[in-house]
C-alpha cells in the first residue's frame, strides 16, 4: 500500500498540470469541477495495489468518465428494459461521434471556447484530462518512468501550445516541476542523479513550449492542419436574409450547413423574417411584438415538436428552426432572443454547436382558414405588417372603402407611383376573393401555375425589380417570387412578410438525420390569420427534377402546413451576383469561418501556425534531446571515477560502469555481484571474456600502491575492450534500449553503491 501511495503522490503534480493545461482551453472554466473530479478519479486508480485489480478499476473508472464527459452510459441495458439486447453498440457510436465532432470543432473555433456553445469540445477536453492522467498513473504504477514522463510532456504540452505567451511559460515551467517530481518520486532517493536527465529532457520541452508561445504564435495552429473529415468552411448566407435581385451564381459543390434530427420532415427551417419594405427591397427590421404574434395553442409544450440541430458549416449568428419556431434551447449557452421564435448566438455559430428548436405545426384545414376573419390586432398595423414603403400602410382586408382609400394613398404619395401596376395586378388576381385566405391562395396559384412565371437564376432586372418581375419579365428566383407576393398581399390588406431560411433537406437514413445544404437556402411568404398566427406559403414554382418538384395542389392546404411546399429549383439559392461571377458569398471568411466581429473578438488576427512537417521536426528534436539528455547524464556519472587519481577509486568506478551496462540490459543480478560474480554474469549472458578486466580491477582494488597504479590503467583499457565486445554481441534494438534505460540511474544504483561499500569494507 505504501508503494501505491508513493505512486499517486509522484503522479499527482503531473495530473494537476495536465488538467490545468486542458481546462484552460475553456472560458469560463465551466467544466473545472468535472475535470478535477475526473483527474482525481484517474489518480485514485493508482491506489489499487495489484496490476489486475488496477486494470479492473481503470475499466470501471473509464465507464464513469465517459458518462461524465460525453453524457453516454456504456453499461449494458437491463434485461427488463424494452428492447434490451439490441443496439448494444449504440452508446459507443454515440460517444465516438461526439468525440469526433468535438475534436474537429477545434479546427474552426477560436480559443478559448465557450463550453456552453460547444459541448462537444468540452467533452473532448474532459476526456483528454481523464485519459492522459489515467495513462500517466498506470505507467507510474508499473514503474515505466520514462514512458510516464513522455505522457506528461504530451498530455500537458499539447494544449499548452495554444496558450498566450505568459500562460505558455507558466505551463512549461509546471511541466518541468511535475516531471522532476515524477522521476524523483518513482526512483531512488538520490535526487541529483534523477534531476540531471529530467532537467535536460523536460526543460528542453518546457523551453520549446514557452518560447513558441512567447514569440506571439502558437506552436500548433489547429486550423493549419487538414485532417480527413475536417469541417467544411462555414458558408455565409447573409445575402438571403436581406433580399437582393442581382442574380445568383451556384457553387458546384453543395455544403451541408445543418444536420437536423426530428420526428417530422422539416418542410421549412426559418432563420429570419423580412418585415420592412424600403428602397425597392425587403429588409430585416428591428424586432417587434408582431413578429411573434401566435395563438395560445402555439406555446403549449404538448403542441411543440423538437428539432435537434447541429451546426455543420453555417456562418452567422441566427438559429434556424421549424416552419413556426416558438423557442430555442442550447444547454448552458446564452442565447439572445429578441422575440419568441427567434434566437441569435451573440458570438457567432461555429461547427459542432448544438441546439434544440421547439416548433409549432398547426393542424388546420383550408375550410378553417377560409373562416378566419380579417380582424387584425393593433400590433400588426403599428408594427408595419401592412407597410408598403416610406412608412406608409395599406388599408386592411375588408376595410370600408378599401379601394378608394388605397387610391388616395397613391395620389398623396408620388413615391409609390412605380408600384401602381403591382397594386392593380394584386387587385385583379386576388381582389375578388371573399376571405384573406382566398386572396393568399389565388396569388400563390397565379405565381406557381397560371401566371406564366418561370424560374431564372439570372433574370433581366427592370427597376423597380419586383414591379418589372411581375409586369414584364415574369422570370426570377425565390426572392423575387416571395417578395412580390408578400408586397401584393399587403396591397390587398393581408398582413404578410418574407420568411428566409431553408426548405427541404435530404434524409440520411443511415444516421437518421436530415442534411440541410447551402443549396436549400430559400425565401417564402408568411401570412397572418386570426386564431392561427403566421403560416407559410410558397409562390416559387418547383422545376422538374428537383427533390421537391411534387408539391401539394395549390387549391388545398395540407393538414400540417396550409401553404404549398415549394423548393427553389436546382435545390435552393446560391451566391449573389454583383456584376461578376463569384464562388463564395463571403470571401473574407478565414478557416475559423467567422469574421472577427462575428466571432466576438476584436484584436489582431492570429498569426499563421507552424505546419505539420515543422511540427514533426520539432517533435523529433524533442525526442533527440531526451535521448541525448539520458546519454549525457550517464556520461556525467562516469567521468568523476574515470578521472580519479586513486587506483582504488578508478577500479570501483570501472566496476560500477560495467554493472550499469549490465543492469541497463535487464541483468539486475549484476547489481550486487562481486567482481568475480560480475565476470560470470557477463560471460553467461553476453558471451564475452571478462577475465583480463576482472584480474586488473582486482589488483587495482586490493594490491599495494606500486602495483595498483598500473593495474588501474590496465583495468580502464580492458573495460573499454570488454564493453566494445559486449555491444557487438547485442542487436541495434538492444543497444538503443540500453541507452534509453534509466534502470542504472534509479533503483539499481543503490544496490551498486551498497555492494561497493561492502567490498571496500572487506578490503
Amino acid at each position: 500500500m505504501r508503494s501505491a501511495v508513493r505512486t499517486c503522490a509522484a503522479a499527482a503534480p503531473g495530473a494537476a498540470v495536465i488538467a490545468f493545461a486542458w481546462l484552460r482551453l475553456e472560458r469560463p472554466e465551466s467544466g473545472l469541477w468535472r475535470g478535477a473530479a475526473l483527474a482525481g478519479l484517474a489518480v485514485a486508480v493508482g491506489l489499487v495495489p495489484r496490476a489486475w485489480w488496477r486494470a479492473a478499476a481503470g475499466a470501471s473508472a473509464t465507464v464513469f468518465a465517459v458518462w461524465v464527459a460525453f453524457g453516454v452510459s456504456l453499461l449494458p441495458p437491463s434485461p427488463l428494459d424494452p428492447g434490451a439486447g439490441f443496439g448494444l453498440g449504440a452508446p459507443f457510436h454515440a460517444a465516438w461521434e461526439r468525440f469526433v465532432n468535438g475534436f474537429l470543432a477545434f479546427y474552426s473555433v477560436p480559443l478559448p471556447f465557450d463550453a456552453g456553445l460547444h459541448a462537444g469540445m468540452e467533452s473532448v477536453v474532459l476526456g483528454a484530462v481523464f485519459a492522459f492522467v489515467l495513462l500517466l498513473v498506470v505507467l507510474a504504477a508499473a514503474r515505466r518512468t520514462l514512458a510516464a514522463a513522455v505522457v506528461l510532456v504530451v498530455g500537458a504540452g499539447w494544449p499548452a501550445t495554444l496558450f498566450d505567451p505568459a500562460r505558455g511559460v507558466v505551463v512549461g515551467t509546471a511541466i518541468l516541476v511535475a516531471g522532476l517530481a515524477l522521476l524523483a518520486g518513482l526512483g531512488a532517493r538520490r535526487v541529483p542523479l534523477l534531476a540531471a536527465p529530467a532537467s535536460v529532457a523536460v526543460a528542453l520541452v518546457a523551453l520549446g513550449i514557452g518560447s513558441a508561445t512567447a514569440a506571439g504564435r502558437a506552436l500548433v495552429h489547429w486550423e493549419s492542419w487538414d485532417p480527413a473529415g475536417a469541417p467544411a468552411t462555414p458558408v455565409d448566407l447573409s445575402f438571403v436574409w436581406d433580399a437582393q435581385y442581382l442574380g445568383l451564381d451556384w457553387p458546384k459543390k453543395q455544403t451541408v450547413v445543418l444536420e437536423v434530427r426530428t420526428r417530422r420532415r422539416p418542410r421549412y427551417l426559418r432563420v429570419a423574417v423580412l418585415d420592412d419594405f424600403s428602397e425597392d427591397a425587403w429588409r430585416l427590421g428591428a424586432a417587434r411584438p408582431a413578429d411573434a404574434l401566435e395563438p395560445p395553442a402555439a406555446v403549449r409544450p404538448r403542441n411543440e415538436t423538437p428539432e435537434h440541430v447541429t451546426v455543420e458549416a453555417l456562418a452567422g449568428t441566427r438559429l434556424a428552426g421549424g416552419s413556426i419556431p416558438i423557442r430555442f434551447t442550447a444547454g448552458t449557452a446564452l442565447l439572445d432572443a429578441p422575440a419568441s421564435g427567434f434566437a441569435l448566438v451573440p458570438f457567432g455559430l461555429t461547427p459542432g454547436f448544438r441546439y434544440t428548436a421547439w416548433s409549432w405545426t398547426p393542424q388546420v384545414s383550408a375550410a378553417e382558414l377560409r373562416s378566419s376573419p380579417p380582424d387584425y390586432p393593433a400590433e400588426l398595423v403599428t408594427g408595419g405588417m401592412l407597410g408598403v414603403g416610406d412608412g406608409l400602410s395599406a388599408p386592411g382586408f375588408g376595410a370600408p372603402e378599401r379601394a378608394a382609400r388605397l387610391g388616395r394613398l397613391f395620389a398623396r404619395n408620388r413615391a409609390l407611383d412605380p408600384y401602381r401596376p403591382l397594386a392593380r395586378l394584386a387587385e385583379q388576381v386576388g381582389g375578388r376573393a371573399g376571405t384573406p385566405y382566398g386572396a393568399v391562395v389565388d396569388l400563390e396559384r397565379w405565381f406557381r401555375v397560371t401566371g406564366g412565371f418561370g424560374y431564372s437564376d439570372h433574370p433581366p432586372v427592370i427597376d423597380p425589380p419586383l414591379v418589372g418581375f411581375v409586369t414584364r419579365t415574369r422570370a426570377g428566383y425565390c426572392q423575387y417570387f416571395a417578395g412580390a407576393m408578400a408586397l401584393m398581399l399587403r396591397y390587398l390588406g393581408v398582413p404578410a412578410r418574407v420568411a428566409v431560411g431553408f426548405s427541404g433537406g435530404t434524409y440520411d437514413a443511415k444516421n437518421g438525420v436530415w442534411d440541410v445544404t447551402d443549396h436549400d437556402a430559400h425565401a417564402w411568404v408568411e401570412a397572418w390569420f386570426r386564431g392561427y398566427g403566421w403560416l407559410p406559403f410558397d409562390p416559387t414554382p418547383a422545376v422538374p427534377g428537383s427533390a421537391l418538384a411534387q408539391s401539394l395542389p395549390v387549391s388545398s392546404a395540407s393538414p400540417a402546413t396550409p401553404g404549398v411546399s415549394g423548393r427553389l429549383p436546382r435545390g435552393g439559392t446560391a451566391t449573389p451576383r454583383t456584376g461578376k461571377t463569384t464562388r463564395n458569398a463571403a470571401p473574407a471568411l478565414g478557416r475559423h469561418g467567422l469574421g472577427r466581429a462575428a466571432a466576438g473578438g476584436g484584436g489582431p488576427e492570429p498569426a499563421p501556425g507552424v505546419g505539420a512537417p515543422l511540427v514533426l521536426v520539432i517533435l523529433l528534436a524533442v525526442v533527440g534531446a531526451i535521448v541525448g539528455g539520458i546519454a549525457a547524464t550517464k556520461l556525467a556519472v562516469k567521468l568523476p571515477g574515470r578521472r580519479a587519481g586513486d587506483p582504488r577509486r578508478v577500479a570501483a568506478a570501472c566496476r560500477e560502469e560495467l554493472v550499469a551496462f549490465l543492469v541497463d540490459q535487464q541483468l539486475d543480478a549484476a547489481g550486487g555481484a562481486t567482481l568475480q560474480e560480475l565476470g560470470q554474469v557477463a560471460r553467461r549472458h553476453l558471451a564475452i571474456e571478462p577475465e583480463a578486466f576482472v584480474a586488473a580491477a582486482t589488483v587495482a582494488r586490493f594490491a599495494p600502491a606500486e602495483r595498483a597504479g598500473p593495474a588501474a590503467r590496465e583495468a580502464r583499457r580492458e573495460l573499454r575492450a570488454l564493453l566494445a565486445d559486449a555491444r557487438r554481441s547485442l542487436s541495434r534494438r538492444e543497444r538503443f534500449l540500453g541507452l534509453l534505460s534509466l534502470r542504472s540511474l534509479l533503483g539499481a544504483r543503490a544496490t551498486v553503491d551498497a555492494s561497493a561499500s561492502l567490498e571496500g569494507a572487506g578490503s
